[in-house]
């Protein structure tokens, strides 16, 4: 995709372009109500303001990072035809974001490899299972993979 290094300036933008085109898919749903779609769009509101006026400590490409998952999170963890449209919408537009299924990711390299996807695996566990997307015997594997990575994160403070 990209070739060269993006700034923050340039990133940042590429996350607010991002957000524009979710609150135009959300605009178009049919599945979502309408207290739904105003939290979409003052969370995305929300988090295109903290990317393009961050506070100085912020303003640095692995702070955006955070903004970038957590505004990607349902994006990438839902499914549906909101979904698939805001996907051809961000690629359509070249703008540099992966679609990924966290969970799935982790459950085949049998590890959760930093904090993005630990987060990812926590706020997103319980809806996969409810939804069908992990069965139990999962479950129990990201759950043992949980309890390890935070092992790992004590020691690492220690």
């Amino acid at each position: 995709m990209t070739t060269k290094r993006q700034t923050y300036q340039e990133k940042a933008e590429q996350l607010a372009k991002t957000i524009d085109i979710a609150e135009k898919v959300i605009v178009g749903s049919k599945s979502l109500d309408e207290k739904t779609r105003t939290h979409f769009f003052n969370w995305g509101r929300e988090i295109k303001n903290m990317a393009l006026n961050p506070e100085p400590q912020f303003k640095k490409v692995a702070s955006l990072k955070y903004l970038e998952n957590d505004f990607l999170i349902y994006w990438n963890e839902a499914d549906g035809e909101d979904i698939e449209k805001f996907w051809t919408e961000v690629y359509k537009n070249k703008i540099d974001f992966e679609r990924k299924d966290t969970i799935q990711a982790v459950l085949k390299r049998k590890k959760i490899k930093d904090i993005h996807e630990y987060d990812s695996v926590i706020d997103n566990i319980v809806v996969a299972e409810q939804i069908g997307r992990i069965d139990k015997e999962q479950v129990k594997g990201l759950n043992k993979m949980i309890g390890e990575f935070e092992q790992r994160q004590t020691k690492k403070g220690k």
